[in-house]
C-alpha cells in the first residue's frame, strides 16, 4: 500500500500527464479514484472535533487532579509524564513504515513537546526561581531536542516552535541582567537583530543546500528571521527609543533592510523576501509620517493626506512595473 505522501506525488504527476496529453481522461480518472487522497469531508470534521473535545477534557482533568494534589511538582510531574508519553506515540506514529499517520504524528509530537516543555517550566518555577531565570534554563534545556525531532522527523510544527521558542529565549538574557522587563521577547533589539540574521542566514542555506532532505525547513526559517528582523529594526526606529543611538540612524538602517530584502528576493528568486521587504518598507513609511504629522494636523487632513500618498505610490509602482515587463519583453524579442 502506497503512504499518503506517495499518493499526493502520483496524483499530481497524472494530472501533469493529462495536460501534456500523455493519457487519456479515462485514465486519469481512473489512476486519480485509485491514488487520490480523501477528501476532508463532514465525518473527517465530526471526528477532528471529537478527537479535539476528548484532548480538551482530558487536560481539564489533569488539571483538576494538580489542582487537587496542591502541589506544584506534582503538577510539573503530571505534565511531564504526559509529554513523555506523547511525544513516544507521536515518534511511534511518525516511523511507520507504511506512513499511514503523517498527518496524526506531528500535532501528536508537537503536544508531546509542548506538554513536557512545560512541566519543566512548572517545576522550574516550583523551585522559586525568578521568571527570567526559570525562562533561560527552560530554553536552555529543551531547545536541543526540540530542534532535533524537528530534524530527525521532518516536523515543521516542532522547527516553528523551536525558533519562537529561540527569539524568547534570546529575549530573556537582557532581563536576566536586570535591564528590563521580560514583556514581549524583544528587550535589545539590536541583540535580537543580530539572532535574526543568522536565522535567515540558516534558511537560505537550507533552501540552497538542503531543501531535498529538509523540505520546506527553509520557509520556517526565513519567515521567522524576517519577522523578528523587522520588527527590532522597527522598535530600534521609534522615537523615544534612543538609548541604542540616534533614532534617524535606526530610521535609514530599517529602510537599508527593507531594501536589502527586496534585492535578495529578486536576487534568490524568493517572493518571502520580498513580501517582507514591501511591507517593512510601507510600515517604515507610515510610522515615520505617524511620527511627523499626528500631532501636526487634524485627523482628516492627516487620513486624506495619506490616502492620496499611498494611492499616488501604488500608481507609480504600477507604471514602473509595467514599463520594466514592457522592457523585459522588447529584450527576449
Amino acid at each position: 500500500m502506497a503512504n499518503r505522501a506517495v499518493r499526493e506525488r502520483l496524483a499530481q504527476d497524472v494530472s501533469a500527464w493529462l495536460a501534456d496529453g500523455l493519457v487519456p481522461k479515462e485514465t486519469h480518472d481512473l489512476l486519480r479514484q485509485r491514488y487520490g487522497s480523501a477528501d476532508f469531508g463532514v465525518v473527517q470534521a465530526i471526528k477532528s472535533l471529537g478527537a479535539a473535545g476528548g484532548l480538551l477534557a482530558f487536560f481539564g482533568l489533569l488539571g483538576l487532579v494538580a489542582a487537587t494534589s496542591g502541589s506544584q511538582l506534582f503538577a510539573a510531574f503530571l505534565l511531564m509524564a504526559v509529554g513523555c508519553g506523547l511525544t513516544a506515540a507521536g515518534i511511534f506514529l511518525a516511523t511507520d513504515k507504511l506512513g499511514r499517520y503523517t498527518s496524526s504524528s506531528p500535532p501528536v509530537l508537537l503536544l508531546g513537546v509542548v506538554c513536557a516543555t512545560l512541566g519543566i517550566g512548572v517545576a522550574l518555577d516550583g523551585m522559586r526561581l525568578q521568571p527570567p531565570t526559570g525562562v533561560f534554563l527552560t530554553g536552555a534545556i529543551v531547545l536541543g531536542p526540540i530542534l532535533f525531532l524537528a530534524y530527525r522527523y521532518s516536523n515543521n510544527f516542532l522547527l516553528l516552535l523551536g525558533l519562537v521558542g529561540f527569539f524568547h529565549w534570546v529575549g530573556s538574557w537582557t532581563s536576566m541582567l536586570g535591564r528590563s522587563t521580560y514583556a514581549i521577547a524583544v528587550q535589545d533589539p539590536r541583540l535580537m537583530s543580530v539572532a535574526s540574521l543568522g536565522v535567515i542566514a540558516l534558511g537560505v542555506y537550507h533552501e540552497r543546500n538542503l531543501r531535498e532532505r529538509a523540505g520546506r525547513f527553509f520557509q520556517v526559517y526565513e519567515t521567522l528571521g524576517l519577522i523578528y528582523l523587522n520588527l527590532s529594526l522597527l522598535i530600534l526606529s521609534i522615537a523615544g527609543r534612543t538609548q541604542w543611538g540616534p533614532q534617524g540612524l535606526w530610521i535609514l538602517v530599517l529602510f537599508g533592510a527593507a531594501i536589502a530584502q527586496i534585492v535578495a528576493g529578486a536576487r534568490l528568486h524568493n517572493s518571502l523576501f520580498t513580501g517582507f521587504g514591501v511591507t517593512s518598507f510601507a510600515v517604515n513609511l507610515f510610522t515615520r509620517y505617524y511620527d511627523f504629522c499626528w500631532n501636526r494636523m487634524r485627523l482628516g487632513t492627516f487620513l486624506f493626506l495619506g490616502g492620496v500618498a499611498l494611492f499616488a505610490g501604488g500608481f507609480a509602482c504600477e507604471v514602473v512595473l509595467r514599463q520594466w515587463q514592457r522592457a523585459a519583453g522588447q529584450a527576449k524579442t
